[in-house]
């Protein structure tokens, strides 16, 4: 089986990012990744993208982040750069406004929550079984599918966005950074977008193993994979390899057993697919997140103490507020510094 013709991070490029080069910690780096990746994904939604289009910029923009630092880049350009640079890549245009439109809307949510008390805690109403248990929702009311009006989460209570106007500042100040950020990324990547995703492989493997007709295998999959976007697998690992990971992490959470050393059928060890499925648990776990519907352990999280939750929560706050200028994680790098140096 011929690997992937997109470029992947060399081992000094994982082992030695330029963020680390820079003094930022690993999981710090890690946060500031997922934050990034969650922008786009929800920008997308909102968007009415396709999954390819926002899988693409997502690799991009981990594979920018190989090659430079979030202490020179920050992560709310560079991740609504790639999102308006896949869209090009995947000849799905939209209207440079919407996408500002879009991310202002996100953005302003975010300070939102960042303004509420440290020690309040987000309740945010969840929905059992499903990996989308935190979504930040939007605000708003909705209607069901039978006209009755679903009662917004009481975190967005006070929450207040207005679209910029047609000739606002705003509007020119982030075009401008969408454009000098799209250059940074086509420049420092050079010019190499080629990007391979495993949703097609994962459907022929499961095929090969009479796996594509079990319940909910495929969809659990497809939302693995989704989620190992939040980590910087895709810019790690070729696209089999991906696709053997999520078929490994679906069936053991599903207790389907599956022929002894499957996975060297398509090209890949073990070691690797295991390592693949190890990082997206850790997302799972780390953020408060749940795994995908109809998993044999999906809800666990939702009886957290409250101290692992506030941890949780906390974590989101720091990712958040680095995520919004390479200043601000500049600041924080400071901080962190002179904190050392007293201790």
């Amino acid at each position: 089986m011929a690997h992937a013709p997109h470029p992947l991070a060399t081992l000094d490029q994982i082992i030695n990012t330029p963020s680390s080069k820079d003094g930022i910690p690993r999981e710090v780096e890690a946060d500031l990744r997922v934050a990034g990746c969650m922008l786009i994904q929800e920008a997308g939604v909102m968007l009415k993208l396709p999954q390819n289009t926002m899988a693409t910029a997502q690799v991009i923009f981990h594979r920018f982040f190989y090659v430079s630092s979030f202490y020179s880049f920050g992560v709310n350009d560079i991740s609504i750069s790639s999102l308006f640079l896949s869209t090009k890549l995947c000849e799905t245009p939209i209207r440079l406004r919407d996408l500002i439109n879009t991310y202002l809307f996100l953005l302003a949510r975010i300070q939102h929550l960042l303004n509420l008390p440290a020690d309040q805690p987000f309740k945010i109403r969840p929905s059992l079984g499903s990996a989308s248990d935190w979504q930040l929702g939007d605000g708003q009311r909705k209607q069901s599918s039978k006209g009755k009006e679903k009662e917004q989460d009481p975190i967005w209570d006070g929450f207040k966005f207005d679209v910029p106007g047609f000739h606002d500042e705003v509007f020119w100040e982030w075009k401008d950074v969408i454009t000098a950020s799209e250059m940074q990324i086509l420049k420092r990547l050079g010019f190499n977008m080629q990007v391979d995703l495993p949703y097609s492989h994962m459907i022929n493997y499961l095929k090969i193993l009479d796996l594509v007709f079990e319940d909910e295998v495929a969809q659990m999959c497809w939302s693995i994979l989704n989620d190992m976007l939040l980590t910087p697998m895709y810019a790690i690992h070729p696209p089999h390899t991906l696709a053997c990971a999520s078929i490994l992490l679906s069936t053991r959470l599903l207790r389907i057993p599956l022929p002894e050393g499957w996975y060297i059928l398509f090209d890949t060890t073990f070691d690797d697919i295991w390592s693949c499925s190890g990082h997206v648990m850790k997302v799972y776990n780390g953020w408060g997140i749940g795994t995908p519907r109809g998993t044999t352990n999906s809800g666990f999280h939702m009886s957290q103490h409250d101290e692992e939750r506030t941890g949780k929560e906390n974590r989101w706050r720091r990712a958040w507020v680095l995520a919004q200028s390479r200043k601000a994680v500049r600041r924080w790098l400071e901080e962190r510094e002179k904190n050392q140096v007293t201790t």
